[in-house]
């Protein structure tokens, strides 16, 4: 018996962004039969959404201490809050995925190695792993195009004056 397809990649939102009010992605499919969690056109956009919430994290919004979000814990303690998810289990989980210590600030998601690595754990966590020989959902040139669709670039400048290696 052939395990269901995800939920996530069945809507091409591996990272189950959930509906909000007002809200409209780009790429996002215009039938929306999912009351809880957007649809997407194809899987680049669910990737470049996944990339969009991340940068906004960063810029945009601080972690529980008040401080910018810089940390994987940071991250996934927003990304999936306690209230509905083991955040501790998917924090180490990305964590280690990252190779970094789950506490380490002064992670740049503008940085496209991190950025990919990042999206890919958190598609993983989400999804459980795919059909592909590393177990990822999705080879490199989708993840590669959702994340040039969020502005994330292999060697691209970025406004702090840092290159993306």
């Amino acid at each position: 018996m052939r395990p269901e397809i995800p939920r996530g990649i069945r809507n091409f939102n591996p990272g189950n962004i959930r509906h909000a009010k007002g809200v409209r992605w780009q790429g996002m499919a215009v039938a929306q039969s999912d009351t809880n969690f957007v649809q997407f056109n194809g899987p680049r956009w669910g990737i470049r959404a996944i990339a969009r919430v991340l940068i906004t994290y960063q810029d945009k919004r601080l972690a529980a201490d008040g401080s910018r979000i810089d940390s994987v814990r940071e991250i996934i303690e927003r990304w999936a809050p306690a209230s509905e998810n083991n955040t501790e289990a998917y924090t180490l989980t990305v964590a280690r995925a990252m190779g970094l210590d789950p506490d380490y600030e002064g992670l740049d998601v503008y940085h496209y190695d991190t950025m990919r690595v990042l999206v890919m754990a958190i598609i993983r966590h989400e999804n459980g792993p795919g059909p592909l020989p590393v177990g990822q959902w999705y080879g490199e040139s989708v993840i590669a195009d959702g994340l040039a669709l969020a502005g994330v670039e292999r060697g691209v400048q970025h406004g702090k004056g840092e290159v993306a290696v």
